[in-house]
C-alpha cells in the first residue's frame, strides 16, 4: 500500500510541481486556500493553515505519513511591505500544521530558503546560526528554530531560489517573468546585486522523493545548484538557453529588499554548502547551466520552451 502524502498548499509552485513527481510512488492529498485544484487521482480540500483546531481535524482524519508545507509568501518585497501576512502564512501557518503533524505521528517537511542567512561573502553551512536581513528571511528562520527544537519527526529543505512553471500564472515565479517578456520581446530590469543558487523546481522534488523512500528524519538539508548568479545573470543565460535575445535583458542594482536597520546597501551573497546532502544522496548537485538544459530538455515541445 502507498504511504500518503498530504501537501498544503497544493495548487502552489512549489506544491503543484511535487504532485507529477510524488504521485507515482505515494498517495497524495492536498490542501488549497482559494485556489482549487483538480488534479487526477489527488482529493484536495480547502483548509486555512491559521485555523488551528481545523488544519488538527483535517491532519486526524487523513491520517498521513508525511504532511508537506508548500504553504507561504515568498516574496521578498511582498513580505517587508505586510511582515504580519509573512510571519502568519511562513511562521504562525507552519507551526499549526506541523503541531498537529506531530500529534499525529506524520513527518512534517518543511522548505526553507537561502535568505535565512546573512547576505555576507561566504559559503554557508548548516551548522551556521542563520542572521537574515530581510523579512522573509526571518519567517522563515524563525519557523526553522521551532521545527528543531520542539518537533521530533521532521525534515527541512533550506533551498536557493527555486524556478520552473507554476500552477498560478496570476503569480509568475522569475522564470515566468523572464520567459513572458522574452517571448513578447519586451526589456525587462534585472538585479544585479544579489547572488544566489538557482535550482529547477524538478531536482528539488526528486530529492525530496529519495528522501522519503529512504525515511530520513530529524535533518536539515541545504539544496542548491552548485554555482551562483545573480537574477541578472540567471535571465541572460535563460535567453541564451532558449535561444531568445538576451539583450532584452537589462542590468538594475539596488532593488533588494533589505531591513534597513540590518543590512548595508549590498552585494548580498547567499551561498550554501551542499556538501551534506551530495555525501547521503550520492549526488552531484548540477551547476546552473546543467540545470537549466535540463530544464529546456523538460520543456521542450511547449511553445513558450
Amino acid at each position: 500500500m502507498k504511504k500518503t502524502v498530504l501537501i498544503f498548499g497544493i495548487s502552489s509552485f512549489v506544491g503543484s510541481n511535487l504532485v507529477s513527481i510524488l504521485q507515482d510512488e505515494f498517495r497524495i492529498v492536498g490542501t488549497y486556500f482559494k485556489s482549487p485544484v483538480e488534479i487526477p487521482g489527488v482529493t484536495s480540500f480547502p483548509c486555512d493553515v491559521l485555523k488551528k483546531e481545523y488544519v488538527a481535524s483535517l491532519i486526524g482524519l487523513i491520517k498521513p505519513d508525511f504532511t508537506i508545507y508548500a504553504v507561504g509568501l515568498s516574496s521578498l518585497t511582498e513580505c517587508k511591505l505586510n511582515s504580519q501576512l509573512s510571519d502568519a502564512l511562513n511562521s504562525a501557518g507552519a507551526v499549526n500544521v506541523c503541531s498537529a503533524s506531530e500529534r499525529n505521528n506524520s513527518r512534517f517537511i518543511y522548505f526553507s530558503s537561502s535568505y535565512v542567512l546573512g547576505g555576507e561573502d561566504l559559503l554557508y553551512k548548516e551548522g551556521d546560526i542563520p542572521f537574515p536581513n530581510n523579512v522573509y528571511g526571518n519567517s522563515l528562520s524563525t519557523t526553522e528554530f521551532f521545527i528543531q527544537r520542539s518537533c521530533l519527526n521532521y525534515l527541512i529543505l533550506r533551498c536557493s531560489p527555486l524556478y520552473g512553471r507554476g500552477y498560478a500564472p496570476k503569480h509568475p515565479n522569475w522564470f515566468e517573468v523572464v520567459q513572458d517578456s522574452l517571448a513578447k520581446g519586451q526589456p525587462l530590469l534585472a538585479d544585479d546585486t544579489v547572488v544566489t543558487g538557482f535550482l529547477d523546481v524538478t531536482i528539488l522534488g526528486q530529492i525530496l522523493k529519495s528522501l522519503l523512500s529512504a525515511n530520513v528524519s530529524n535533518r536539515l538539508f541545504q539544496i542548491s545548484s552548485k554555482d551562483y548568479l545573480t537574477r541578472y545573470e540567471f535571465a541572460r543565460l535563460l535567453a541564451r538557453t532558449f535561444k531568445k535575445d538576451e539583450n532584452l535583458i537589462q542590468r538594475t542594482t539596488g532593488s533588494f529588499p533589505a531591513d534597513a536597520n540590518k543590512a548595508s546597501p549590498g552585494p548580498y551573497y547567499y551561498r550554501m554548502d551542499t556538501f551534506n546532502i551530495e555525501d547521503f544522496s550520492q549526488l552531484t548537485m548540477p551547476t546552473i547551466e546543467e540545470s537549466m538544459r535540463g530544464t529546456l530538455k523538460r520543456l521542450s515541445g511547449n511553445n513558450l520552451a
